[in-house]
């Protein structure tokens, strides 16, 4: 999809892809494992709210760790998904690999991260989506501020993916309104048992959660797509806790928070 010129020229687009409702912001989405849910307020991930998803080194510039777990996370909620990006590099198809159908998807390309942020918050105060998704280099505190009231006004979930594509170089990250923040780098994937010589299992990352507010931090090895996990709904859970991780006695918790935002 082309970007009109400006954002309000981009929501009038989008009002014709949207449903023509809202939905209910109650309630959080529970992992479905009490080793991530117990730090999490309410027994899960916030909705309605604001979540920022990040990585480092590499994975900042690819965006593949953080959009993956994103893409889990989408694939529970329901309606339509807002995916908005200054670059046109997503691939929809590989997404079905963490739960998500790319035919929910309304793909929105924007100039720039002030422009997307710009967008991304229109589309929240405006309601009808089932989450919108941002990919952005740089979250700051009032934008921050500003898309965690679009996201309570508008009763729709919101991702800020936070990359820096093509070699940009990054941007410290900051404290913000954020429900919560999380950091994601990949971890080696198992071997099928029965047959080692196979390609590697389901992708797997090491999850952090640096900050949830009302909640703690905390750090676990994941793996994507396991269709055998069952949420409390009942549906298939697309993400599976491998082992919940100590702290890094070498790395105190303090310092690590404050410089990862």
């Amino acid at each position: 999809m082309t970007a009109p010129a400006s954002p309000a020229e981009i929501l009038h687009a989008l009002r014709c892809r949207l449903q023509q409702r809202r939905l209910p912001a109650a309630g959080v989405l529970a992992f479905g494992d009490p080793r991530v849910d117990a730090h999490l307020p309410g027994g899960g991930l916030a909705v309605g709210q604001l979540h920022e998803v990040g990585a480092a080194a590499m994975e900042a510039q690819t965006g593949a760790a953080a959009g993956g777990f994103a893409a889990a996370l989408l694939a529970r909620l329901p309606g339509t998904i807002l995916w908005i990006a200054p670059c046109c590099d997503l691939h929809p198809p590989g997404l079905l690999a963490y739960g998500l159908d790319p035919g929910r998807l309304v793909l929105v390309r924007t100039q720039g991260d002030e422009q997307t942020l710009q967008v991304m918050e229109a589309a929240l105060r405006e309601g009808g989506a089932g989450a919108v998704l941002a990919e952005a280099g740089r979250l700051g505190r009032m934008p921050a501020r500003r898309l965690q009231h679009a996201c309570l006004g508008g009763g729709v979930t919101g991702f800020v993916l936070r990359r820096w594509p093509h070699g940009r170089k990054p941007m410290p990250a900051e404290g913000n309104a954020a429900a919560t923040r999380w950091r994601l780098a990949p971890a080696p994937s198992d071997a099928d048992p029965l047959d080692p010589h196979l390609d590697p299992g389901p992708p797997r990352w090491r999850v952090e959660l640096l900050h949830a507010r009302g909640g703690r931090p905390g750090a676990w090895i994941m793996e994507a797509g396991n269709a055998g996990q069952r949420g409390p709904e009942g549906q298939a859970h697309p993400l599976r806790v491998v082992a919940a991780l100590a702290d890094d006695p070498a790395a105190p918790a303090g310092p690590r928070l404050r410089a990862a935002g």
